[in-house]
């Protein structure tokens, strides 16, 4: 009988010091709230951001992350970055743009009494260059590109540029300009991988952009030598430079290739693109030897060229390069020497031309069959099954 007290007392100081437990598990909750309420506090005070991105943050005391929504656009999903200790950067991720926000440190610690006197956190953006903005920027310095490279060798070869044409001309040069002047600000925001992390300093990506070849690229296609008009007059040749922006349109190119959901049509639409502009460069050079020349004077050269219709000559030295690169023949005879090594080696250059556009075409055609037969493959494994 004296020891049925013992375990009583013992029952019932295990079950006070349980509900003594819970009270200071429930009070420690309770402060761990209050603490996070007043951080989100704070950094809303000091980053001046909405309520709904700090609402996310995380219960921990170091970093936060804050997955952003998907946006329609070129707004993607992406991550904002919130560090520990004063809270006084933020890194967003909106696809393909990196925003960053930059706080100070010293402000911070100076308290909230005294953050009237700074004068708030500034922001800047990095341009992702695997992002769709990238992209989709590098198809409008592409189509300045093909500006330069359709235009600049048939106003050398027509003499396209007079009084009533020149305004057009020079707003359309000058806009393609100014395209390959915001493609260099748009290098100096785009970061770079390192060690395979993205870099998103601003002074790492000047420097970078700096020291690499595309800077002095860039540069170079950007000589001012058309103030040489005011001396020589108005000749296209002084913008020759612009077409080493090529390199961009290679980029453009490989990467639509690769992302694209129709690679093989992609392929034909490009190889006939590229046999229209052989065909349209070859026309240029083809009328400026016949000019040379003199227009009808010899029975090479086509005649009805003293009219002054510009397209009708252009359309008839085009009629020529095809004759000549497709190899068909019925060309016009040469009389000269020069026209004789003009025309041997546009045929020697049609003849490997030809046998170029056979291989890719060879390569289209190949590509589709073994699609289909991987595709008939995996459907017979499927039906066996």
């Amino acid at each position: 009988m004296p020891l049925c007290p013992a375990p009583q007392r013992y029952f019932s100081s295990s079950r006070d010091s349980l509900a003594a437990s819970y009270v200071n598990r429930a009070a420690t909750a309770s402060e761990l709230d209050l603490s996070r309420k007043a951080r989100r506090r704070e950094l809303r005070g000091r980053l001046k951001l909405p309520a709904a991105v700090t609402s996310m943050t995380g219960s921990t005391m170091g970093d936060s992350r804050v997955m952003s929504g998907h946006g329609g656009g070129a707004m993607g999903s992406g991550t904002a970055l919130l560090p520990r200790g004063s809270l006084a950067h933020a890194n967003v991720n909106y696809g393909g743009i990196q925003v960053r926000g930059r706080g100070s440190a010293a402000a911070a610690a100076r308290g909230p009494g005294r953050a009237g006197s700074h004068p708030g956190p500034s922001w800047s953006f990095v341009f992702d260059p695997a992002g769709r903005l990238c992209y989709y920027w590098s198809m409008v310095v592409s189509l300045a590109f093909l500006y330069n490279f359709w235009v600049i060798i048939y106003r050398f070869a027509f003499q396209e540029i007079n009084r009533e044409t020149i305004v057009v001309w020079f707003c359309l040069d000058y806009l393609a300009d100014f395209l390959y002047v915001a493609d260099i600000v748009f290098h100096f925001r785009t970061g770079y991988l390192e060690d395979g992390v993205l870099q998103t300093d601003a002074g790492k990506l000047r420097q970078h952009y700096m020291n690499s070849t595309t800077f002095y690229i860039d540069c170079l296609c950007l000589l001012p030598l058309d103030f040489l008009y005011l001396s020589i007059g108005f000749n296209s040749v002084l913008r020759g430079f612009r077409l080493v922006k090529i390199y961009r349109f290679w980029a453009f190119m490989d990467r639509t290739e690769r992302h694209t959901n129709y690679p093989n049509l992609f392929r034909s639409t490009s190889l006939i693109h590229y046999l229209l502009v052989i065909f349209h460069w070859n026309g240029c050079l083809y009328h400026i030897v016949y000019k040379n020349n003199g227009f009808g004077s010899k029975n090479w050269v086509f005649g009805d060229h003293d009219s002054g219709d510009v397209v009708k000559q252009y359309l008839q030295s085009y009629y020529w390069c095809t004759l000549a690169l497709t190899t068909i023949g019925d060309l016009p005879r040469p009389r000269s020497k020069g026209e004789y090594m003009f025309v041997i080696g546009q045929l020697l250059f049609g003849l490997l031309l030809f046998a170029t556009v056979l291989g890719h075409v060879a390569n289209i055609v190949t590509s589709v069959s073994m699609a289909r037969k991987e595709f008939q493959g995996r459907r017979r494994e499927k039906l066996q099954e």
